[in-house]
């Protein structure tokens, strides 16, 4: 049985790698919400816990999941998990508070991995990942803990990693020349020591539509592009960027190719 004893076996078991292998992953899948406080469950709008609420679902109750994704990481019934599942009609609940058998996923993985952003370059290219989110050297504060920086030589065309309205293009003193663009919900994707930019505040801009190009502007040791997710109005780091090419995952030294435009 999945996600029942917890706590009261950490002594027992604390010298012990418990394993529970993932059932083989099928299409829809009906399991239970369980949530140790007896609250409902929060649906969200994106894989993240700070995606605006778009429902709830009671404690106890049955639902439908129909694919995963990954997203931001839960302390949930069993310990800790990044698996979130999307509901048929939409909407995201994390695995962490659902009995469903497995501690992997039970249903396939969503075709664009739930994924709202893909990477900020143009499609066909790879830029390799000289930081990752939560690092040691920079990464690792409150303005840049969910923040991935690419290494890539300046002039390189940036584009949006998302559709949005552009809430701010200009000089601050650490990143440089910057653009954020707001998605909803004080929910900005920010590009960082930019170049030059190419858009203006209030300017709506596709995703995949070019921004600016890259540079080394601002407190930086060389030309790359420093992407986050942020609050639009204070640029407090807030969730790491779930694209469509890495879903939140950004190891070091990887060169991922985008899909973007």
């Amino acid at each position: 049985m999945r996600r029942i004893v917890r706590a009261g076996l950490v002594l027992l078991l604390s010298t012990l790698a418990i394993v529970i292998p993932a059932s083989p992953a099928h299409a829809d899948a009906t399991v239970t919400v369980s949530v140790p406080s007896g609250l409902p469950l929060n649906v969200r709008s994106t894989p993240s816990v700070s995606a605006s609420v778009v429902g709830s679902l009671a404690n106890g109750s049955r639902v439908t999941i129909s694919c995963y994704a990954h997203g931001d990481t839960v302390d949930g019934i069993g310990g800790l998990t990044n698996i979130w599942n999307k509901l048929p009609a939409g909407g995201w609940v994390s695995d962490g508070f659902l009995e469903t058998g497995s501690n992997g996923p039970v249903v396939p993985a969503c075709s664009s991995g739930g994924a709202p952003f893909k990477l900020p370059y143009r499609a066909g290219t790879a830029h390799t990942i000289t930081q990752t989110p939560g690092s040691g050297f920079s990464h690792n504060d409150d303005y840049n803990r969910h923040a991935v920086d690419f290494a890539m030589p300046t002039g390189t065309p940036i584009v949006a990693s998302a559709a949005g309205t552009v809430y701010f293009e200009g000089w601050t003193n650490g990143g440089g020349i910057m653009a954020l663009i707001d998605h909803g919900n004080n929910r900005c994707s920010q590009y960082a020591h930019l170049n030059s930019t190419i858009i203006n505040t209030g300017q709506h801009v596709a995703q995949g539509q070019q921004i600016g190009t890259s540079g080394a502007t601002g407190n930086v040791t060389g030309p790359h592009l420093h992407w986050n997710i942020v609050y639009c109005n204070s640029h407090i780091s807030r969730e790491i960027p779930n694209s469509v090419e890495r879903g939140t995952s950004y190891p070091t030294g990887l060169a991922p190719v985008s899909r973007n435009g």
